[in-house]
């Protein structure tokens, strides 16, 4: 049952008042860990909403388990009235496209997933044709001389390329990482 989110506060709001402005009423998030984040978001849409989630629980390996706590926060969210969906496997895999094509098109995808930029830019191939809206996660990511797992976070890379052909908005919290960016693809 935890319901703590990994993006600073003040960011989830921001992003959260963009979704209830522009009318969003379904909304696929791409690395969905504990279910924090899944579970803010939904509780700012409408009840009825659909809301889906594609997760690989221990993907990243910086938490042994978070299956059981995100299977607890989609139950939850049915239980409330939303029309939640969880899939659990690699977002690349095929099995995870199918399951966000069948559900969509989405008002709103967010990706938070894979940051390598290989894994982000194959995100944004699959899902973000699928969204009105396509927000990123980390794209403030600037630690210097980080070695091992999170010198792989390139989300900034792709951020920046995408952002000069869009309408976007962007918030950066901390100023050495996270930070929420939102295209408009319509």
């Amino acid at each position: 049952k935890d319901k703590a989110i990994l993006q600073h506060t003040r960011e989830i709001g921001w992003f959260t008042d963009i979704l209830r402005a522009n009318k969003v009423r379904s909304y696929l998030e791409i690395g969905s860990k504990h279910g924090g984040s899944l579970w803010w978001v939904a509780n700012s849409l409408p009840k009825g909403s659909r809301v889906a989630s594609i997760d690989l629980p221990g993907g990243d390996g910086s938490f042994k388990e978070t299956k059981p706590s995100l299977n607890a926060c989609v139950e939850q969210l049915k239980a409330l009235g939303y029309d939640a969906h969880l899939c659990l496997t690699d977002s690349t895999s095929p099995e995870a496209i199918e399951f966000a094509k069948r559900l969509g098109p989405f008002d709103a995808v967010f990706i938070d997933g894979c940051h390598t930029l290989e894994g982000v830019k194959a995100d944004w191939k699959n899902y973000g044709p699928m969204g009105r809206l396509v927000a990123f996660h980390d794209i403030g990511w600037k630690r210097e001389g980080v070695t091992g797992k999170n010198a792989a976070i390139r989300v900034p890379e792709l951020w920046a390329r995408l952002k000069a052909d869009y309408r976007h908005e962007q918030i950066t919290e901390s100023h050495k990482d996270n930070g929420i960016g939102v295209l408009w693809r319509s």
